[in-house]
């Protein structure tokens, strides 16, 4: 587990600000199933370090099956990341404990995504896992100028998820900066948690 962690925090309509990787890393670990988050992050190199760091402890002492969507980089980059951060991707992802499908193809494919992760879900449950993280890049939308269609199907899904999955819904900041303040509060709102991380 991650130790010595100072957690330095403050309020920001309701958004927590989170100035160091590991802090929100911390947060997110602690996460319970059924946890909907949304975490707004500055650039991809904080991504990186956040998602690896995520995978690597929930796959290694955690006991999960981990679904991550990227859009700000390539499936290949992702398993590249995890592989230097000391994840064995080839492993995981032969025994289908770690699943990496590009956002585009996740979020406007040909069948709603939602079956499939309840799927992974039962998938997790039969074979002797704890449950099912997701880490999903919403990027896809904002590429596709889809502003309101996100808000509407990030508003489709419960605060609370009622199986033994964690999503998280990760947002670009200058993603985010493109919603209106109205459009962000409800965004935050429906959420159970919302972090921002910002580089000191």
């Amino acid at each position: 587990m991650l130790s010595n962690i100072s957690m330095i925090e403050c309020m920001r309509q309701d958004l927590l600000e989170y100035h160091y990787v590991n802090n929100a890393v911390y947060q997110i670990i602690q996460a319970e199933y059924g946890t909907h988050y949304l975490i707004v992050y500055p650039d991809l190199a904080t991504q990186r370090e956040m998602y690896s760091k995520y995978v690597r402890e929930q796959i290694k002492e955690n006991n999960e099956i981990i679904l991550i969507n990227p859009f700000y980089e390539t499936t290949d980059s992702v398993r590249q990341v995890l592989s230097k951060s000391g994840v064995n991707v080839s492993k995981y992802e032969k025994a289908k404990e770690l699943v990496i499908i590009d956002s585009l193809k996740e979020y406007f494919g040909a069948k709603p995504d939602m079956f499939f992760k309840r799927s992974l879900v039962d998938y997790a449950k039969r074979n002797g896992k704890t449950g099912l993280s997701i880490i999903g890049d919403i990027g896809a939308y904002s590429f596709k100028s889809k502003h309101n269609e996100l808000v509407d199907y990030e508003l489709s899904l419960p605060t609370k998820f009622d199986v033994d999955m964690k999503g998280f819904c990760l947002y670009h900041e200058k993603d985010f900066n493109h919603f209106s303040d109205e459009q962000k509060q409800q965004l935050i709102s429906h959420h159970g948690q919302a972090l921002k991380i910002v580089r000191s």
